[in-house]
């Protein structure tokens, strides 16, 4: 369940926007604002209002709403919002979101300790100022705490996890939210008038082309899990084995938007031995095995974080991911060896991109890789990439080639080959989303039909205004899926879905 997904049932909740007629730096915007001052954002022309703007996304309304939302952002400015949001009861349309998870995903299995790629300010959802909620006097906090949230401008992941939870209670949108809802497929089921044969007495359809001639809802089946995210277990008296029974739901609606985040479907190197229980793909799972590899050094968990390994682990990969389960080990006295493709200076490296006063830490990462800085518990293999994994080493080759491992040494690419002792192995080359619910995983969404969604490579095809698959008609996508991988940005899709489900009440087309 992606963080969108809250903004969505609040906006589709009856709250709507409206401009508070705060000066912005874009007069033209500005000005379009002001001409329809007594409507909200839910009744106006979005095309009309993001016309020329720019920014980080490529997404038209995910600007609008950013610039209004967090007016000059990206030059630095913590202005206030341009935005009021009413409450009116009426336009209250009925939804369910539906997460195999509790709010958040993969939210909830990240160490809360770490910090936000993105300004606190950044991560905020309407209508509740992080800031605010932070320093708020029904939360305890200890003056170290708040201290070490304020640094740069950043928050906690632990924080960012209370708030968005705080916030479907404190909006009102508990009723909307099915937690441990796991969807196992959508699918389109049409409203069909049968006739029947006056001769034979025999039932058929009233058309031959149903697509064409007829509207469809959508029909949404999958099963409920315990909070614990496992089904309740029973015993087979025949058998004695255990058996999950599965709880099913049904829901049938006539739209249907897809909110899933983008870190359900880990990438793989697709070496062999990848699947060793030695092998983890994400930063959840990494570091639970550091927490079993402490408790199985010191028998119990103490303050002091660091553990006893006799072998160092090694890391995949070259992004925030990777960093953070290399500056995790170090925090736990764990030697990294880190395996990466490229060279530590390349262009390409998200390090480069970050301001080193707000990311000290990965700023540091960065220097390590370089060599600018030494570190006993560092050990970086740049330009190579792993080639097997087996229990407890790892084959790591020396390759010019940029493409990743394909399990195989070529003797034209590779000019060395080392067998490296680990303790775990933590490949962190990125992930993408789960959408195995959809015919085909929705490969014939795509900007690129036929080819994998991917929230970086082919995003979803769908009307930049209203949020809506091209490709196919009353199915929505927002966030990650169609490239609007940040918080600030991905609450324009909201605004673009609900907009055009006002325009359909209008029309009472819903």
């Amino acid at each position: 369940m992606w963080i969108h997904s809250r903004t969505l049932s609040f906006m589709l909740s009856g709250y709507r926007p409206h401009y508070n007629g705060a000066a912005l730096s874009n007069e033209y915007l500005m000005q379009r604002l002001h001409d329809a001052a007594d409507l909200s954002l839910f009744e106006q022309d979005l095309r009309y209002l993001s016309d020329g703007l720019e920014g980080r996304s490529n997404n038209p309304v995910a600007l609008l709403f950013d610039q209004l939302f967090h007016p000059d952002a990206d030059l630095g400015v913590d202005a206030p919002t341009a935005l009021d949001w009413k409450y009116d009861e009426q336009h209250y349309i009925s939804h369910v979101v539906l997460g195999k998870t509790k709010p958040g995903g993969t939210w909830q299995k990240i160490d809360g300790t770490m910090q936000t790629v993105s300004q606190s300010s950044w991560m905020e959802l309407p209508n509740v100022a992080f800031k605010e909620w932070l320093t708020s006097e029904d939360r305890t906090r200890s003056s170290a705490r708040l201290d070490r949230h304020s640094m740069a401008g950043r928050a906690t992941i632990a924080d960012v996890k209370d708030y968005y939870t705080d916030y479907i209670k404190s909006q009102g949108l508990e009723k909307n939210f099915k937690d441990f809802h796991t969807v196992t497929s959508v699918q389109q089921v049409y409203h069909l008038k049968n006739i029947v044969d006056s001769e034979s007495g025999e039932v058929e359809p009233c058309c031959a082309n149903v697509r064409r001639n007829h509207p469809h809802c959508w029909e949404v089946r999958g099963y409920v899990t315990s909070s614990t995210g496992d089904s309740c277990k029973l015993r087979n008296g025949e058998s004695g084995e255990e058996v999950i029974p599965q709880q099913g739901f049904c829901y049938v609606a006539p739209h249907v938007v897809l909110a899933v985040g983008t870190y359900d479907k880990p990438n793989r190197l697709g070496v062999v031995g990848e699947s060793s229980p030695s092998v983890v793909h994400s930063l959840g799972d990494f570091e639970q095995a550091l927490l079993s590899m402490r408790l199985e050094s010191s028998g119990d968990l103490t303050d002091e974080p660091r553990v006893s390994s006799p072998d160092p682990v090694l890391v995949v990969g070259a992004g925030l991911s990777a960093a953070d389960a290399i500056l995790t080990a170090m925090d736990a006295g764990v030697p990294v060896i880190h395996v990466f493709r490229r060279a530590p200076t390349h262009a390409s490296l998200v390090f480069s991109k970050l301001p080193r006063a707000i990311y000290p830490e990965y700023h540091r990462v960065h220097r390590l890789m370089k060599g600018q800085e030494l570190s006993q518990l560092y050990t970086p293999m740049p330009k190579q990439t792993v080639m097997e994994v087996r229990d407890k080493a790892v084959l790591v080759g020396s390759a010019s080639g940029e493409g990743r491992g394909s399990g195989k040494a070529s003797s034209s690419t590779s000019t060395s080959l080392t067998w490296v002792d680990v303790s775990l192995v933590a490949i962190m080359v990125g992930a993408r989303s789960d959408l195995g619910f959809l015919p085909r995983e929705g490969r014939d969404l795509g900007i690129v039909a036929k080819w994998p969604i991917d929230s970086k490579h082919n995003i979803i095809d769908v009307d930049p205004f209203t949020y809506q698959a091209n490709r196919q008609p009353q199915m929505f996508a927002m966030g990650p899926l169609v490239g609007d991988n940040f918080v600030r940005f991905g609450i324009g899709g909201a605004l673009a879905i609900v907009n055009h489900f006002n325009k359909c009440r209008r029309k009472e087309v819903m």
